[in-house]
C-alpha cells in the first residue's frame, strides 16, 4: 500500500484520544473590527447554503430573491456578480428535490448537489457535467481532489471517468452495498450528513441521534481511513436550553423534555487556507471549532449575545459572518433573543483569542485583545 499523502493519516488512533499537553484556545469574533460586505434589508441569505471562492473573492449564496438559483457576490465590494439557475425539475439539469449541497470546483466552477445528483458548473455559471452517484448518497458534496465527491454507507464515492463513481473508504474494502431492509436506515443517516475535502482527504460528519458526533470519519483516496475526535467542551450546547416536550393532539406526549443537542449536532464542514477543519453550528454558546487534523489541536469558536449572527466560513485568521437582524425583550430577570431565520447582510471580522493556548501553527496572528 501507498504512503498516506498526509502525515497525520497513520495517528488516526491516537487523535481519538487527543495527547497530553495539546493547546486549545478559546477565540471570539471581533465585531469591534473588520468591515461590512453587503447590508441590504431587503436579502433574505440562508446560512446551511453557502460556498465561498477565496482565490476570486466571490460569496455563492442562497437568498430568498431567487429561491431557484445561486446568486454571486463580490466579496470585496458586496455587489452582485450573476445569477445561477439550479431549478426544480426532471431534466438534465435540474434537481426534482431541489438543491442540497455546495462546493467550489477547480477553475472557479461550482458543484451543486440535490438528492442523488450532482451537476458541475462552469466559472460563468453555465452547466458542463451532471453526474448521478451508483450509491446511496443526499445532499452534500465536496471537491476531493478536482472531482465531486459525496457521502454514502461506509464511505465517500467520487465521479470517476464518464460519469461512473469510484468509491473511497470501507466501502470499496469491504464491497459494502445496501438494499432490502436496510435501505430506510441508510438514507435517514444519510440526510444528516455533511462533508469537507481538502486535496485528497474527505472529512464526514454523520451525527446518530440527537447527541451530535464525538468524532468525524476521514477517508484518504490512497486508501487510509480513521476517525478525527471532535472537542467535547460545552457538551451540553446552550447550557439552559432545553427542547420542550412534543404533544400529541390528544394531549398525550409524544416525546419527552430533553436538552439541547451538542454543539457539533448541525454545523457545516470546510477547510480554511491551512488544511484546517472548520465546524461552524448554530449553537449561540459554541458557535464551532477549528480543528488542525495534523495534531488534533483545536480552537473553539465561542458565540456572543450581543452579535447573534452566523459566522459561515473561515479564511486566515478572519471569519465571514452572516448578519441577522435581531431584536432583545426582557421580562423579569430573563432576557430573550428573537432572531430572523435568514440573513440581511455579510460581514468579515477577525478572530480574537480569549483564553487558553494556541496550537501551534494555527491562526498565528490571532492574538490577546
Amino acid at each position: 500500500m501507498s504512503r498516506p499523502s498526509l502525515p497525520w493519516i497513520s495517528a488516526f488512533s491516537i487523535l481519538l484520544t487527543p495527547a497530553v499537553g495539546l493547546g486549545q484556545q478559546v477565540l471570539e469574533v471581533d465585531y469591534d473590527a473588520g468591515r461590512i460586505i453587503i447590508d441590504d434589508e431587503w436579502r433574505g441569505l440562508r446560512s446551511h447554503f453557502v460556498a465561498v471562492d477565496w482565490d476570486r473573492a466571490t460569496l455563492y449564496a442562497a437568498d430568498s430573491e431567487e429561491p431557484e438559483g445561486i446568486m454571486a457576490f463580490s466579496l470585496e465590494t458586496g455587489e452582485w456578480l450573476r445569477t445561477i439557475g439550479t431549478p426544480r425539475g426532471d431534466g438534465p439539469h435540474e434537481f426534482p428535490w431541489g438543491r442540497k449541497g455546495i462546493a467550489i470546483a477547480p477553475g472557479g466552477g461550482l458543484y451543486v448537489s440535490g438528492d442523488l445528483r450532482v451537476i458541475e458548473y462552469s466559472a460563468e455559471g453555465t452547466p458542463v457535467n451532471s453526474w448521478r452517484p451508483e450509491a446511496p448518497t443526499l445532499q452534500r458534496v465536496c471537491n476531493l481532489n478536482g472531482v465531486p465527491a459525496v457521502p454514502t454507507q461506509g464511505g465517500v464515492v467520487r465521479r470517476g471517468t464518464e460519469g461512473t463513481s469510484e468509491p473511497v473508504g470501507p466501502v470499496e474494502a469491504q464491497g459494502r452495498r445496501v438494499g432490502g431492509n436496510d435501505i430506510e436506515g441508510v438514507y435517514r443517516r444519510l440526510r444528516s450528513a455533511r462533508i469537507a475535502c481538502h486535496g485528497s482527504v474527505a472529512f464526514v460528519s454523520m451525527p446518530f441521534g440527537a447527541a451530535g458526533p464525538d468524532s468525524l470519519f476521514v477517508y484518504d483516496l490512497n486508501g487510509q481511513h480513521g476517525r478525527l475526535a471532535v472537542p467535547v467542551e460545552d457538551a451540553s450546547g446552550r447550557r439552559s436550553c432545553m427542547i420542550a416536550a412534543q404533544r400529541r393532539p390528544d394531549g398525550s406526549i409524544a416525546e419527552p423534555e430533553r436538552p439541547c443537542p451538542h454543539w457539533s449536532r448541525n454545523t457545516r464542514l470546510s477547510a480554511d487556507d491551512r488544511g484546517n477543519l472548520v465546524m461552524l453550528g448554530l449553537d449561540q454558546t459554541t458557535r464551532g471549532a477549528i480543528i488542525n487534523p495534523e495534531t488534533g489541536c483545536y480552537a473553539l469558536i465561542r458565540g456572543s449575545s450581543d452579535h447573534p449572527h452566523s459566522p459561515v466560513a473561515v479564511y486566515a485568521d478572519s471569519v465571514l459572518v452572516y448578519r441577522h437582524s435581531f431584536e432583545k425583550s426582557t421580562k423579569g430577570d430573563q432576557t430573550r433573543i428573537h432572531i430572523t431565520d435568514s440573513a440581511t447582510g455579510v460581514s468579515i471580522h477577525p478572530l480574537r483569542r480569549v483564553s487558553g493556548e494556541p496550537c501551534p501553527g494555527m491562526l498565528p496572528s490571532v492574538r490577546l485583545p
